[in-house]
């Protein structure tokens, strides 16, 4: 068993990742970003489901933008093109 503290994780100094969980099956990773700091478009191999840790993201799908905030859900596709900007210090959990 592995236990931490995912709180613990986030911080807000630089764009980061911190690889939670992986194994073939999936993987969980924890993304803080800084207030204005943004992801660029880019595409993941595998679908992804996201719950938002904190702050707030606009979140850019194939195009479409939607406006993210701590508590919220939402899932992609492979191969869809996104990109998230930071409207505030933001975290979001992905697992894939």
């Amino acid at each position: 068993m592995i236990t931490g503290n995912i709180s613990e994780l986030i911080k807000f100094d630089k764009t980061g990742k911190a690889v939670l969980y992986k194994e073939e099956r999936f993987h969980a990773m924890l993304l803080n970003l800084p207030e204005g700091d943004e992801l660029k478009p880019h595409i993941s191999k595998t679908d992804v489901f996201c719950i938002v840790q904190k702050g707030e993201a606009e979140f850019i799908l194939e195009g479409k933008s939607f406006n993210i905030k701590k508590g919220d859900l939402f899932s992609f596709k492979a191969k869809q093109e996104h990109a998230v900007k930071a409207l505030t210090d933001f975290s979001l959990l992905l697992i894939k």
